[in-house]
């Protein structure tokens, strides 16, 4: 529907829609949701079309920004611990198997400082805490890659278990990416083999762990330990344990979403007592937002809210 909704996070109550709609009759499909480290502003993306970055107050939600991207597609919004840049990948699918592009953005300037080609389809790009390296996940090569997150050159090249893939053809698909608190690990979702995989901050995969199916977003939350997986093949949500020692993913549950199909996108607040999860829905019901406690697994709220709903993020409400 081309939307972005407001709600509120405690009830699920909307408090505001906003039209992403470039081109009328046509679906350009809002991806990615990203709010800035200090809170001051929240962007999002639309997919297709012209791929635009957008840029609100997060105080007022209003748009005080618009950026169209050179890229084909435009999917999740990485943006690094200063809240001065993003990256953004070009997830071009129907490409089958060629190569595409991140755009690296100064969000102040709301300007293209950089277009790394980097691989098939790259889905997600997330910089670690330290503000050093981006890490890409490319579904349709399976694939990682490593950026300086300075310059945008290429630091590493990672195949997940050594396994060499056609481009276009994945066994893994890798889709998407977040760093441990302290920078030491990154994780990432297997779509292809339903599983989460820890890798080491050089790249060095050293554990996976099963989910549901076709897991697609995840998120950290730092105080509890484990990472929240929204389980697109299913209607679940997945926990992951987290090593206290070393950070690795150690084991999994299962969380039922009920009328929630296709979960996709994740957040949490703050405090780590909640997680939203978005569900796309299908072609006879409508997508939305499920909330529920991390603490004892208990269902909070559901919102339908348009159709195809993907990205989520959590901010503060002033």
């Amino acid at each position: 529907t081309d939307d972005v909704w407001v709600l509120d996070a405690a009830t699920g109550d909307s408090l505001g829609l906003h039209s992403l709609d470039l081109r009328r009759g046509e679906t350009d499909e809002p991806h990615g949701i990203a709010v800035s480290p200090d809170g001051s502003h929240w962007y999002a993306t639309l997919a297709h079309g012209a791929p635009t970055l957008w840029k609100f107050d997060a105080r007022e939600d209003r748009l005080v920004g618009r950026l169209e991207l050179p890229t084909r597609g435009a999917s999740r919004i990485g943006i690094d611990p200063s809240g001065r840049r993003a990256w953004i990948p070009d997830y071009w699918r129907s490409g089958q198997g060629q190569v595409s592009e991140v755009a690296a953005v100064d969000l102040i300037a709301l300007e293209v400082f950089a277009t790394p080609t980097v691989c098939s389809a790259p889905h997600d790009a997330q910089v670690d805490p330290a503000g050093d390296l981006v890490a890409v996940t490319c579904a349709l090569s399976d694939e990682v890659v490593l950026l300086d997150a300075v310059t945008a050159v290429e630091v590493a090249r990672i195949a997940p278990g050594g396994a060499t893939t056609v481009a276009g053809a994945p066994h893994l698909r890798p889709m998407n990416v977040v760093w441990a608190a302290d920078g030491a690990t990154f994780y990432v979702t297997f779509m292809g083999t339903h599983e989460v995989a820890t890798f080491s901050r050089s790249g060095e995969e050293v554990g996976r762990v099963a989910v549901g199916r076709h897991p697609a977003q995840l998120a950290l939350v730092q105080q509890q330990h484990v990472l929240v997986v929204a389980n697109r093949g299913d209607t679940s949500a997945s926990l992951v344990r987290l090593d206290s020692g070393n950070g690795h993913a150690s084991s999994s549950e299962r969380i039922e979403l009920p009328d929630a199909p296709h979960p996709h996108g994740v957040a949490v607040n703050d405090d780590g007592t909640t997680a939203f999860v978005t569900f796309e829905g299908t072609t006879r019901s409508g997508g939305g937002v499920v909330a529920f406690s991390i603490e004892d697994r208990r269902v909070l709220w559901r919102t339908e809210v348009g159709a195809f709903t993907l990205g989520v993020a959590w901010k503060r409400r002033e």
